[in-house]
């Protein structure tokens, strides 16, 4: 990546207090956790099938077990029983 920036931007290329500009940089800080948000941020069609995927996740058995685990873990209470 060094050698890439190197090659890309002249030996003259000015630095402020020695520090790369931060308004320049291409890697994020965040990773691909990072990417996925910005996505479905930018992207309506990818956060409606998201939303539509947890939903049906939501329906499920699995899905149930996931949201009762959750609702005792930040002090909901009891679980229900599924209907």
């Amino acid at each position: 990546m060094l050698r890439q920036k190197a090659q890309s931007e002249p030996a003259n290329f000015g630095t402020m207090d020695g520090a790369m500009d931060p308004e320049n940089r291409k890697q994020r800080m965040a990773g691909q956790v990072g990417e996925r948000v910005v996505s479905l941020m930018n992207d309506p069609n990818e956060a409606a099938r998201t939303q539509q995927w947890m939903g049906r996740f939501g329906m499920s058995n699995e899905g149930f077990q996931f949201n009762q685990a959750k609702m005792m873990m930040s002090g909901g209470g009891q679980p229900q029983q599924q209907a």
